[in-house]
């Protein structure tokens, strides 16, 4: 055992303790720690949950369990019961170790496989709720006034930058594109607009369990194509269309695609749990805002921020391009078949 391990040992030993585990070989990613014992191999994760995060993460662990769903790597109580251990800083869980494969026997394609997986996580957690103007006109407004803030303080920082003499690389990019952004967010409130209307027709609403963070990373796959997701510390009950714009939007930024992809994926997640009316709006409405473009402006003013201007730029091209492609994609699903 080398001098970082025999450290790790050293500082982590009263965790450990609580699985009665020795590791043998230990190697640490981020906060995530593989140990290889006698026992077999594990995966401990180190967070910044808060106590009542953890309890709710306990309970989300637990119903997953309670409702069979497969597709989820599982937490180890330790030998007291628990599911996390508090050392007074970080809370930390136990998972079996996953081997996270990249390629596949039979070829599988993990964006189905994702897709697919998050429709039946949603089909299994849906609960039924009464539908309530209130509180629905409430949600409307807190999500345009966090949008009406957001373009606010991009028109500001528009204002500004139009003041200069010459233009930077981003600034010029930024400048030539604002317009089309503009117009975007535009499409994304018009179809906010239409969620409510929808919405408030109907008798009953229905909310699922999201996972929080769908994406590629939060997920091991095994040789055969399977997902297994991992990361259920941001999971919340809400509407599916929040969990299935954000596996999108990570979709769209890490392959190549058109809108012609995006409706074959939208299709493979329907396949298994279709969204109503109102919830296909509220995707919609969710995808086009663009407010990747405008967290790439907040990384380029930050005083802090580490990355070269001509790495921004190559970010926000892409990231122009794929919000025109979502425009096309939003257009093509919103017209009746």
């Amino acid at each position: 055992m080398n001098k970082n391990e025999s450290q790790f040992l050293k500082t982590m030993g009263p965790v450990l303790f609580h699985y009665d585990l020795q590791p043998t070989h230990i190697t640490s990613k981020g906060n995530v720690h593989k140990l290889v014992t006698h026992y077999g191999t594990f995966a401990l994760k180190r967070t910044t949950m808060t106590q009542e995060q953890a309890e709710w993460f306990v309970h989300v662990m637990r119903k997953l369990e309670r409702i069979d769903f497969p597709f989820f790597v599982p937490v180890l109580p330790t030998k007291y019961g628990d599911y996390t251990v508090f050392d007074g800083q970080f809370i930390y869980y136990l998972m079996p170790w996953y081997e996270d494969h990249h390629t596949f026997r039979h070829g599988s394609d993990p964006e189905e496989a994702l897709l697919e997986e998050l429709a039946k996580l949603h089909g299994l957690t849906e609960r039924s709720r009464d539908t309530e103007a209130q509180p629905l006109e409430k949600s409307f407004q807190q999500l345009k006034e966090r949008w009406d803030l957001r373009k606010l303080e991009m028109e500001k920082y528009i204002d500004e930058m139009e003041k200069h003499t010459y233009y930077s690389p981003f600034e010029l990019t930024l400048l030539t594109h604002f317009e089309r952004t503009k117009q975007v967010a535009a499409e994304a409130e018009k179809y906010l607009e239409k969620w409510l209307d929808t919405a408030k027709d109907k008798k009953h609403q229905r909310t699922v369990l999201c996972h929080g963070r769908p994406n590629r990373s939060h997920a091991c796959f095994d040789e055969y194509g399977t997902a297994y997701f991992i990361n259920f510390e941001r999971a919340v009950q809400d509407t599916p269309a929040r969990d299935t714009a954000l596996l999108f939007r990570h979709l769209f930024q890490v392959r190549p695609w058109d809108e012609h992809d995006g409706k074959h994926w939208l299709s493979i997640y329907e396949k298994h749990f279709a969204f109503f009316d109102d919830e296909k709006y509220l995707f919609m409405s969710y995808l086009l805002f663009p407010e990747n473009i405008y967290q790439m402006v907040d990384h380029f003013k930050s005083p802090s921020r580490q990355k070269s201007e001509m790495h921004l730029v190559m970010q926000l091209e892409r990231r122009l391009l794929t919000m025109k492609r979502i425009f096309r994609f939003v257009n093509s699903i919103s017209k009746p078949s």
